[in-house]
């Protein structure tokens, strides 16, 4: 079930190295190609396993900092490149297009990960999701598909800066019921997968850390996802609804990471599921939305956080 993988299919960029003892599999769930990365931990008698689920459009290499970061404190690593991106299987004739049929396949998928490398993943495990990725493991956590040790989001979308009313919602729901949800939502920035400018993005204050990201996309294409679709978006509302509406049910120690200046997902969201839920939650004001590739002043205040909430819940 699961394959080491051929060197093309790990994206190399002069100057970084793969964090240590990383190994590339491809998994197979049904007629999709999933790539993960295994990373051992640094010590011998292994703390217990991350495992983290990425955002739209990201892939396995754009996490390398920050897996480095986990295994040094002790922990093994699993990350997954989510269908329809990465180098995971694409999921519709035209690659660029980010699409899914339902949030359910996100969440199976990364099921069927944890199962594949348990043996890879010593215990206590602890979820970590950012942005849409923060969605798919709450819905996995909350439909009973994984019971980790804890939980670790950062920036969770939970509802979008620009998708905020009952008619924009209802919008989207029409154009993917009358048959569209394959087609691209207008007026987006990054219709052709390549990064905007690093003075019109919203998700870093940090240029190296941008331009880092940027360069994956720019060299290879097989990275590349353009704007969302209908149906991806649906499909969010529909998992985000879920997700909120059983908020009460999330009964493991949780801890929320809000960016304070967040353009993409609306903070004051985390801090209402996080009420709902008794989750602790970090609000890191003037960061944008990847705190992973912020600034260090923002990017040192989640792992101090982390830090904390580990020796809080004794992990």
């Amino acid at each position: 079930m699961k394959n080491e993988i051929t060197p093309g299919d790990v994206i190399r960029l002069e100057g970084l190295d793969l964090p240590p003892g990383a190994r590339f599999h491809y998994i197979q769930n049904g007629d999709i190609r999933l790539r993960v990365m295994v990373v051992p931990s640094a010590r011998a008698d292994a703390r217990g396993s991350v495992i983290l689920q990425p955002g739209r459009t990201e892939f396995i290499e754009k996490y390398f900092e920050t897996v480095e970061d986990f295994v040094r404190r002790g922990f093994a690593v699993l990350v997954v490149d989510p269908r329809g991106q990465g180098l995971s299987s694409r999921l519709l004739d035209d690659p660029m297009k980010s699409y899914v049929r339902d949030y359910e396949d996100y969440c199976d998928d990364l099921v069927l990960a944890v199962h594949v490398f348990k043996s890879d993943l010593p215990r206590p495990h602890i979820v970590m999701g950012h942005s849409m990725g923060g969605t798919i493991v709450l819905q996995t956590i909350l439909s009973g598909g994984l019971n980790p040790a804890a939980c670790l989001l950062t920036a969770p979308m939970l509802e979008l800066q620009d998708l905020d009313s009952a008619f924009m919602k209802a919008f989207v729901k029409c154009v993917t019921w009358a048959g569209m949800k394959r087609n691209n939502l207008p007026f987006q920035a990054q219709r052709s997968g390549l990064p905007v400018p690093f003075r019109a993005n919203k998700l870093t204050s940090d240029p190296n850390r941008y331009q880092l990201w940027a360069t994956y996309f720019e060299n290879h294409k097989r990275l590349r996802v353009g704007a969302p679709t209908f149906g991806w978006l649906n499909a969010s509302l529909k998992s985000m609804k879920f997700v909120t509406e059983n908020a009460r049910h999330l009964n493991i120690p949780t801890l929320i990471i809000a960016c304070g200046a967040d353009p993409i997902v609306k903070p004051v969201s985390n801090h209402d599921f996080a009420e709902k839920s008794g989750a602790e939650i970090v609000n890191i004001a003037g960061a944008l939305h990847e705190i992973c590739l912020e600034r260090d002043e923002y990017r040192d205040q989640f792992l101090a956080s982390f830090d904390a909430f580990l020796e809080t819940n004794a992990l």
